[in-house]
């Protein structure tokens, strides 16, 4: 049974109820069946060679129904314990599930008026009067205000509803744990389901396919991820292709006990989904705090040298809590960016839409490639960039360390990835792996062209291998 995110979960407790009730009620059957053939089997008073076929029949059969018993009295116990679960998360499922509607709608029209005073704030001249740009600057602030109020109003009932979710999900497991102890674990009794026999060997047959579908998400998303609905669906099948990966590595170590070139993989598979994403936010946070402080100890004047108004913006209005959230969400959902193209489509503004996303997923190739190939994050390396002005930028210790991390973090890993690369390759083409050579080659030679080229290329390189092996 599917249910659909923030609305009402889907169940009948009733009728869940109802059907352990009637598992229960086989049960004390098959109970009082036994005590009948209990007493026919102990019936010494009748000596008649029929009555000693009817007792040998009747114990064969007792030790048969018997096994029974308990995979019908465990079913109906875990089906009637679900249903006690369930009535209630699927009452505050429905409660949430309105309160979620209504902020929305109402969300909707306050980043519809942020988005107006952003515009207005981007609109300035650059010889604007300080007191234009601070009062552009205190309208956007205020609507972001709004917007922040009813996305944490939003996030705080869409928690509500998760736990539900949550209490759904658990009492399902439970039961089915329970179920599965007289189906297939200690209680079976020798009543054995063949069914899981072959989830594993149905898995090695389209595991292979299921991974194609993912880098085939992986490169649709690329093009696809502002749209609504769709581009979250096909950032969720791509983001399952690594979490694919990194659960493979896992098992692999399990089953083989441990490995180093497991445990690199399953990091690099993290590092892959999370890490560039989380380090990437750190450069940001570095840059957003020295243009912040700049501002507060020089003046908006002096800020002004090296940000321009829209950084000045973006960098007073973002929590440190709200970055670690988007990069922890960042695999699954769209990106502000997607969301920000989404809005001018609708507005009509399509050209504008089409500049900005062609701009962040298929920047100038090659432009500042060698500092791309070295840390292999662009927004790194915007990072060293807007520090490598001169003048008066201010920093702090904070804002130095964020800095020093995020440089040694995409540095280390970029390097890594490259010398991983370098070693399959000539591994490649020792063995005459053409396919081999081109897939790893694609992050030496895409890398420094920065957006969204490496994945566009060797996952289309891996997909072509993919079907033609």
């Amino acid at each position: 049974m599917g249910d659909t995110q923030w609305q009402k979960l889907d169940g009948n407790a009733e009728l869940v109820r109802s059907k352990g009730t009637t598992y229960r009620e086989i049960a004390d059957a098959i109970g009082r069946a036994t005590a009948t053939l209990d007493a026919i089997v102990d019936d010494a008073s009748t000596t008649a060679k029929a009555m000693d076929a009817t007792r040998s029949l009747a114990s064969d059969v007792r030790e048969d129904i018997a096994k029974a018993t308990e995979r019908y009295r465990f079913t109906g116990d875990a089906l009637v314990d679900y249903a006690t679960a369930l009535d209630p998360a699927i009452t505050d499922s429905e409660t949430a599930a309105t309160q979620i509607a209504t902020i929305e709608e109402e969300l909707a029209a306050a980043r519809t008026t942020a988005d107006n005073a952003q515009s207005d704030v981007d609109g300035l001249p650059a010889d604007a009067a300080d007191g234009d740009v601070d009062s552009a600057t205190s309208t956007l602030s205020t609507a972001n205000s709004r917007v922040s109020t009813l996305e944490t109003s939003l996030s705080f009932w869409q928690g509500r509803w998760n736990d539900a979710k949550a209490d759904k999900d658990s009492a399902a497991e439970t039961a089915k744990s329970h179920i599965d102890e007289v189906v297939t674990g200690e209680k079976v009794n020798d009543l054995k389901d063949g069914f899981w026999d072959h989830v594993g060997e149905a898995w090695d047959k389209i595991g292979k396919w299921v991974k194609v579908v993912c880098d085939v998400a992986g490169i649709l998303a690329i093009f696809l991820s502002w749209v609504p609905v769709l581009g979250q669906i096909l950032l969720v099948l791509a983001a399952i292709g690594s979490i694919i990966a990194i659960v493979e590595g896992i098992v692999k170590m399990a089953n083989e006990g441990f490995s180093w070139g497991a445990l690199f993989s399953i990091g690099m598979g993290v590092m892959g989904l999370f890490g560039g994403k989380a380090l990437g936010a750190l450069g940001k946070y570095a840059k957003a705090r020295a243009i912040t402080q700049t501002r507060a100890l020089n003046g908006i004047t002096e800020a002004r040298r090296f940000a321009t108004v829209s950084e000045l913006v973006e960098a007073s209005g973002t929590s440190v809590s709200t970055r670690v959230a988007d990069v922890l969400k960042s695999p699954f959902v769209q990106s502000a960016t997607d969301q920000k193209i989404w809005r001018m489509v609708q507005r009509g503004s399509t050209d504008e839409a089409f500049s900005i996303w062609r701009a962040s997923k298929f920047p100038l190739p090659y432009k500042d490639g060698a500092l791309r190939w070295a840390v292999g994050n662009d927004d790194v390396a915007d990072m060293f960039k807007f520090f490598g002005q001169r003048g008066n930028i201010v920093t702090d210790g904070v804002t130095m360390a964020a800095q020093a991390t995020a440089t040694i973090g995409t540095v280390t890993y970029s390097m890594t990835n490259h010398a991983k690369n370098a070693v399959a390759i000539g591994q490649a083409i020792a063995g005459g792996d053409g396919w081999g050579m081109a897939s790893s080659g694609n992050s030496i030679v895409s890398g420094p062209a920065g957006g969204s080229y490496g994945s566009l290329i060797g996952k289309g390189i891996n997909i072509t291998k993919a079907v033609a092996g």
